[in-house]
């Protein structure tokens, strides 16, 4: 940018001035490349500073519709600095220079806060990225080069300033907009010191202690949310003795009566099992005893939540640990799979998945060890079929279901899923229609999952109860019998359906 302004230099003019160049703006905020902080602060920043008392002067004067084109065009200048910030060659010598001056315009000017925000994203993000080369041989985890370590430092040490008041901004802006700048403070969390970070975020625990202690009122909620949302963002860079500060004052709101906060609270022990392992190895018969204590408690709305949180904490836990948390595990996930909303159900599904891959990651390399695993599950999803209910033994099909399309290929499973399906078979005649619909979403999976020859044996036994729910009594499952009906012919050939 710096030879292309030296060659076609900046112009602004308010009336129309044919000198005017400021549509320039528009064409550098995505051309930006080996640029400087230090340009962008003697170039744009007295811009942006004549650009803003100019508008403010020419409101006064009634001049609106001019003050307001000025305006935008404090906003384009603002709009180019993510563009320096991605490719900065000077950060350690120039952001000194600069670092009052985003505060303040991230303090005083929301409209160009978005931009702020993510240019220093893109500072940070950029520097954590310049790693340098091993010698061939080496280990294969690479270091940051010395001079992005210098400029993270540099970075790290306005931390005590950028980070109280991104904590300030945060408890004033609508929950609609704090995302930008929950990521700008994980970015800034991740390069802060430790001692620094403790201390912020001890603070920040101590509000929402007071917050919690006051009577549950609509705003006071609000104000716990937002707190949370703000621990949550500082998590991934905790100690291990602040992670358990975080869990004892995140603990109580799994069981809240508030939506919102039980959401929050479910979102931060995810956070937490995502990024502090050791922590749950710990803990996990704590984290056990209140997930389980939750369980009654959690909202229809916050299910989704809740399986997320159930997932980060089973990817983290041993051989012997998930074995212990299966059955009651695998009871409440596949009941989910028959839960209104879609979001809720998928959150069940991907965690029965979760699941296996974990009992697979456990079983080691051999892949008859792999498939025993989760064979294992299979049996232990298939036990609901015997269940007293009809929701539970449709809830078990389609888990069944689910997990059958995703180990298809897996030839060791071939003979159990055979067997599986001959047992399934004996449920079209139950009387519950849910049943049976899941049994019919079971065998369209099962048609395209085994081979041939594991389906021919069993097309006696598959085909008359099938046909029995074609009549115009069961017009809803019709449909859907005539669709199976046309899948077998395209996979068996009329003999075999005949005899």
């Amino acid at each position: 940018p710096q030879n292309f302004l030296q060659l076609l230099p900046l112009k602004v003019g308010t009336s129309g001035d044919a000198q005017d160049s400021s549509w320039l703006l528009a064409v550098l905020r995505g051309h930006i490349g080996n640029a400087t902080l230090a340009f962008y602060a003697s170039y744009f920043m007295p811009m942006q500073e004549w650009l803003l008392k100019r508008a403010e002067a020419l409101g006064e004067e009634g001049r609106s519709v001019e003050a307001k084109n000025l305006l935008n065009l404090f906003e384009q200048v603002w709009a180019l600095l993510p563009g320096f910030c991605a490719c900065a060659r000077d950060v350690g010598d120039a952001f000194p220079s600069i670092a009052k001056a985003l505060g303040s315009a991230i303090n005083e000017h929301p409209q160009v806060r978005p931009a702020i925000l993510q240019g220093l994203g893109l500072l940070i993000l950029s520097l954590r990225s310049q790693k340098s080369a091993t010698p061939h041989g080496a280990s294969t985890t690479l270091a940051l080069t010395p001079e992005a370590s210098t400029a993270l430092a540099t970075i790290g040490g306005y931390a005590k300033n950028f980070l109280p008041l991104f904590f300030n901004v945060h408890q004033a802006e609508p929950p609609g907009r704090r995302r930008q700048l929950q990521e700008t403070i994980r970015n800034f969390a991740a390069i802060t010191p430790s001692p620094l970070l403790g201390n912020l975020f001890k603070a920040v625990l101590r509000k929402l202690l007071e917050a919690s202690a006051v009577t549950e009122a609509e705003q006071e909620l609000e104000t716990q949310c937002s707190l949370v949302e703000l621990l949550i963002a500082l998590c991934p860079s905790l100690d291990q003795a602040d992670v358990l500060l975080l869990w004892r004052a995140v603990r109580p709101h799994l069981g809240s009566a508030s939506t919102l906060l039980q959401k929050k609270a479910y979102k931060a022990t995810a956070t937490l099992a995502e990024h502090h392992s050791v922590f749950v190895q710990e803990k996990l018969p704590e984290l056990r005893e209140a997930m389980a204590e939750a369980a009654p408690l959690c909202q229809a709305a916050c299910k989704r939540k809740r399986f997320a949180c159930l997932q980060a904490l089973t990817v983290q836990i041993s051989e012997p640990q998930l074995m212990s948390v299966l059955p009651p595990l695998l009871g409440e996930t596949v009941l989910a799979t028959k839960e209104a909303n879609v979001k809720t159900r998928a959150a069940a599904f991907d965690l029965l998945l979760v699941l296996c891959a974990t009992a697979e990651k456990h079983a080691g390399n051999r892949a008859s060890a792999r498939a025993a695993a989760v064979q294992r599950l299979f049996v232990m999803v298939a036990a609901g079929l015997a269940g007293k209910s009809a929701h539970m033994m449709s809830a078990s099909l389609l888990a069944l279901s689910r997990m059958l399309h995703a180990y298809r290929h897996v030839a060791e499973l071939v003979p159990f899923s055979a067997q599986l399906l001959e047992t399934v078979l004996t449920l079209l005649e139950h009387r519950a229609q849910e049943v049976v619909r899941s049994v019919i979403v079971f065998i369209k999976v099962v048609l395209s999952a085994l081979p041939l020859e594991a389906i021919e044996p069993l097309l006696p036994l598959l085909v008359p109860p099938m046909l029995s729910w074609c009549s115009n009594k069961h017009s809803h499952l019709k449909y859907q019998v005539r669709y199976l009906m046309e899948r077998l012919f395209k996979r068996v050939w009329d003999e075999g359906v005949t005899g």
